[in-house]
């Protein structure tokens, strides 16, 4: 086996993908099963639409971080993503938001909004460990830096 960490980044990857995929097919399920009235349909651009796909892409790249709960976190955000780009393609660019809090014409939401949250916020504390956790290797990088820097000039 090779000293490289590509095989265990390519299977992370596998994992985010495989995971990103069944959250998307839980939010489908929602929003095909829970009927969703017309005020509830919020309306996406081409701006978005390609925000998102990039947005995917940034994801699957923060399986190079050797961690299982950031792995667990980009999955969750890009169930999210993917379930909300499903949606707007097959809907004219229209999303159904088919879950509410208040009475009608309250807040409408999907389970990809929730998996998008979720996962923001479980990236933003798993990413934290893992720099706390490496700090050392952190700071020995932007001595390093610093003095290429200095080089530079």
């Amino acid at each position: 086996m090779s000293d490289s960490p590509a095989p265990a980044a390519r299977l992370r990857l596998l994992w985010m993908l495989a995971l990103a995929a069944s959250f998307a097919a839980i939010d489908q399920w929602v929003k095909l099963t829970v009927s969703t009235p017309d005020w509830a349909y919020h309306h996406r651009s081409d701006v978005w639409f390609a925000g998102s796909c990039m947005l995917l892409v940034g994801t699957a790249m923060l399986t190079l971080v050797p961690s299982k709960m950031v792995v667990l976190g980009a999955s969750l955000l890009a169930g999210g993503v993917l379930g909300n780009l499903l949606s707007a393609s097959a809907n004219g660019f229209n999303v159904p938001n088919p879950l509410f809090i208040g009475a009608s014409y309250g807040i409408a939401f999907n389970v990809a909004d929730v998996l998008i949250v979720v996962g923001n916020v479980s990236l933003m504390v798993s990413l934290s460990v893992v720099v706390i956790r490496h700090r050392e290797e952190l700071d020995a990088m932007r001595v390093a830096f610093r003095r290429a820097v200095r080089e530079q000039l």
